[in-house]
This record gives C-alpha cells, structure tokens and sequence, in this order.
C-alpha cells in the first residue's frame, strides 16, 4: 500500500501504528493485518490490494481453525457463569487474609471493573501504605492470553505465600492489584459470534443503537496523558471525518 492505502486501513479501524509508506522504494509498504471479512470488502472497495495470508499452503485463517481444534481451551469471557468476574470473588472469598476485591469503575455497558489487592492483612492495611505494582490485561479485548496470565500469576502468589520465601516477603511488604479484565464488555463481545477480533470498548459512538466497526474507545491510548496526541486506535468524533482521542469511558 501507499500513504494513501495505509490512511484508508487506518480510516477503517486498523492498527496500522508503526506502517509508513513514505521512505520506502516506490513509496509503498507491505503490511500484514488481521480483517474481517467486511473490513476486507471494503478495502478492496477502496482500491487496497490484497493478499490472503499462506500458512503451510492454506489460507492463514484456516490454518489457525485447524490449531484451534486440536487444542487447549482455558478461555472465558467476564460475565458468563464460572466467568472471570466469577473467578475473582471466588479466589478473594478463599483468601480473605491476604485479599481485598476492589471496584475500581463502571463500564460503558454497566459492568463492574473488579481488581484483586494482594497484601498480608488486607483488610486491616491502608490502601497505598506500601508500595505498589499493577498487573492490568485486556484491555484490547481480543488479546485472551492476557487475563489468563494475570490470573495464573495472581494464583500463582497466592498459593506460595507462607511456603516461599520471596513471594512471602513480597506480599508482607508491598500490595500487587491484580486485573485480570480491564474491558469486560469489549472481552465478552469477543466471545460472541463474528466478533472475535474487536478491540475497543463498546461505547455507541454514533448513537444508533448497534455496535459496529466505527463505534467503540480504545481504552489502551485514550489516556489523559498525552490525550489527542495522534489519531492512532481513536474513536470517531460523530460530528466529522476526523478521528480525535476520546476520554476511556466517556
């Protein structure tokens, strides 16, 4: 693609950060995307070329379906029964010593964002008494590998306070947040038909009552920091063509 091709994925919704055409031979880059099939009609609208992606002789997606079947299959969305919002009370109610579930928000869709506080006698320490360190994931909704590292590692120091030492004294003097899911209504649409790959939240941006490809926040580069820096992962302002940053769950 050229600039202008690089602008149209990125119109469409494609992360597309670190692609340039300018410097390159022929003022052209190749970039490999994960799409839709919508997305790609539309791109092929637009005048994209585009190549389907070969693993060992067959199309990229059917390769990973085949893998898929053959495999593990750990994952779970937030909400569902023995979900991850499940799991979180659950492990908090069988160490009530050493836990304390915390609310730290609402989501556009009226989900509670729990995190877990690890520390030794939680329920008699100060929040913000000892040093601190946040474990955080999916906050791209689509990224699953990332509540289930949280949670295992969340376990994983659980299980080992009083028989290891290190961890032992890692939880006696510091407080480590565990937060598994971020974007719990961006997760849980992950799991549900031919919304795998979504990635933002599910803020209606155009108010018309449906979710789709222009609507939703990035909540991973829509920070008060640096807010509006560049247009990478924004949602659409309704009011124009531009994209703007917008605030997490605003």
């Amino acid at each position: 693609v050229d600039a202008a091709g690089i602008e149209k994925m990125r119109e469409l919704g494609v992360d597309v950060t670190e692609a340039t055409a300018g410097d390159r031979a022929g003022g052209t880059v190749e970039v490999e995307a994960v799409l839709s099939e919508t997305q790609a009609a539309k791109l092929r609208d637009a005048g994209v070329d585009l190549e389907v992606k070969q693993v060992d002789g067959v199309d990229a997606s059917e390769a990973l379906e085949a893998q898929a079947a053959q495999g593990w299959e750990p994952f779970r969305s937030y909400s569902e029964p023995g979900g991850i919002r499940d799991e979180i009370l659950a492990t908090a109610a069988a160490n009530e010593a050493l836990t304390e579930v915390v609310d730290i928000g609402g989501t556009v869709g009226g989900q509670d964002i729990l995190a877990v506080r690890v520390t030794a006698d939680a329920d008699a320490t100060p929040d913000g008494s000892r040093p601190a360190v946040l474990y955080a994931s999916a906050q791209h909704a689509r990224e699953w590998i990332t509540p289930e590292m949280t949670r295992r590692l969340m376990h994983y120091v659980l299980d080992n306070y009083g028989s290891d030492a290190e961890i032992t004294e890692l939880v006696d003097s510091t407080e480590l947040w565990f937060l598994p899911v971020a974007n719990p209504d961006g997760y849980d649409f992950t799991f549900t038909e031919g919304n795998r790959l979504w990635r933002k939240n599910l803020r209606d941006n155009n108010a018309d009552g449906e979710i789709t490809v222009g609507d939703g926040v990035d909540l991973n580069r829509n920070f008060a920091v640096k807010w509006g820096y560049d247009n990478e992962g924004s949602s659409p302002d309704p009011a124009s063509d531009t994209y703007r940053g917008s605030a997490p769950n605003s």
